[in-house]
């Protein structure tokens, strides 16, 4: 065999064995890339630790949604907090969301009577149960009842609505002793917006106000009174000013929340969604479970601290209930004439509360 012969023969041979090797897992494969990070911002006008639902977020919400991102996806959650007013207050928290200055919103809707009046329709069914665990429930299925009117109520401004939180039961902390309700007659007491209309007949004088002024507007007589539930009446230390705390029973509200301004949350892969919604839901359950012990334990920590605890009679609550407007029939008919289907919306909120056994001072009836 000539040398030419030998030498093709053997570069046949090498390119041989050098397939066989590269078939064989000789070639480096390429690594898979590493965990991609998405960046958050979330917050509201509320302070992190000032009500339950703000610190449900930031215990619960945000290191269950990272953990279980991190756990099940390639993906990373790097939240950005900016609670308490740092990038928008509370009634520009929607506004923020919606424009995009915060991907995540934790907020009141109260400050936003107009815009979100359905997720309003707590504060318009006075007496409702003092349960927050109840209440979230009840509302959590008149949305799932209504689901297509709520989703289309947060795409409009271009959200969408993770879960509910609520608040602790509305009762009353004032100056002076409240043991029926004509004793409020002649009395300055301050609430939330909607809520003043649980003043109106007892003859009262109400004033619109809000938590961050409380404090100073009770000790110097501006007011006497607050309707606030017992957690946010200790943490804003009403009780060193208000040495009176009467159980009246208005109840709780499911009126705060959790949203994601809707360009983010189309943008997020399939199943990071999915693991916002689950925990969403656990994230109501949760807020409610936390607002109903927070105010047992405020309402012992204001009874140790020399607040007089007292509870209003039925019958005293009966004549309360009595004297005041007719609100859900009134909200349910404005709801009606804005488009929704208010009277089935509030018709259904009253039921699903009565089949889990409340028993309102007054039968709201919604014609």
């Amino acid at each position: 065999m000539s040398k030419w012969k030998k030498a093709v023969c053997l570069l046949t041979v090498l390119l041989f064995v050098a397939s066989l090797t590269a078939g064989c897992g000789g070639q480096k494969k390429a690594e898979p890339a590493g965990p991609q990070t998405i960046e958050l911002k979330i917050g509201g006008g509320h302070p992190a630790n000032g009500m339950t639902y703000t610190q449900a977020a930031v215990e619960f919400f945000q290191p269950e949604i990272a953990k279980r991102v991190a756990e099940k996806t390639n993906y990373r959650i790097k939240w950005t907090e900016a609670y308490g007013g740092t990038v928008a207050k509370l009634a520009e928290a929607l506004g923020a969301t919606q424009s995009g200055l915060l991907d995540v919103c934790v907020n009141s809707f109260a400050f936003e009577p107009a815009k979100l009046f359905l997720m309003n329709m707590n504060y318009y069914v006075p007496f409702a149960s003092p349960d927050p665990v109840l209440v979230t429930k009840a509302s959590r299925m008149v949305m799932d009842e209504n689901k297509e009117v709520y989703d289309n109520l947060w795409k409009k401004y271009n959200q969408k609505f993770l879960g509910l939180g609520p608040t602790g039961s509305y009762e009353l902390i004032t100056t002076f002793p409240v043991n029926k309700f004509s004793d409020l007659k002649g009395h300055k007491i301050a609430a939330a917006g909607p809520n003043l209309t649980l003043l109106e007949g007892t003859g009262a004088i109400p004033v619109q106000s809000n938590l961050n002024e409380a404090y100073t507007a009770m000790q110097t007589g501006v007011y006497e009174g607050w309707i606030m539930w017992p957690d946010s009446s200790y943490r804003f230390k009403l009780h060193e000013v208000g040495k009176y705390y009467t159980i009246v029973g208005f109840g709780a509200d499911a009126i705060q929340g959790i949203s994601i301004n809707l360009d983010v949350w189309n943008k997020l892969p399939k199943e990071v969604q999915d693991i916002f919604v689950q925990v969403g839901k656990e994230y109501e359950i949760k807020s409610a479970e936390m607002a109903k012990q927070y105010d047992i334990n405020a309402l012992e920590k204001m009874k140790q601290a020399g607040v007089k605890v007292t509870v209003l009679s039925d019958e005293e609550k009966a004549k309360w209930a009595a004297v005041i407007p007719d609100v859900p029939q009134m909200k349910a008919e404005e709801a009606e004439k804005q488009g929704y289907p208010g009277k089935k919306i509030w018709a259904s909120y009253i039921k699903h509360l009565e089949e889990m056994g409340h028993k309102f001072p007054r039968k709201w009836e919604i014609k």
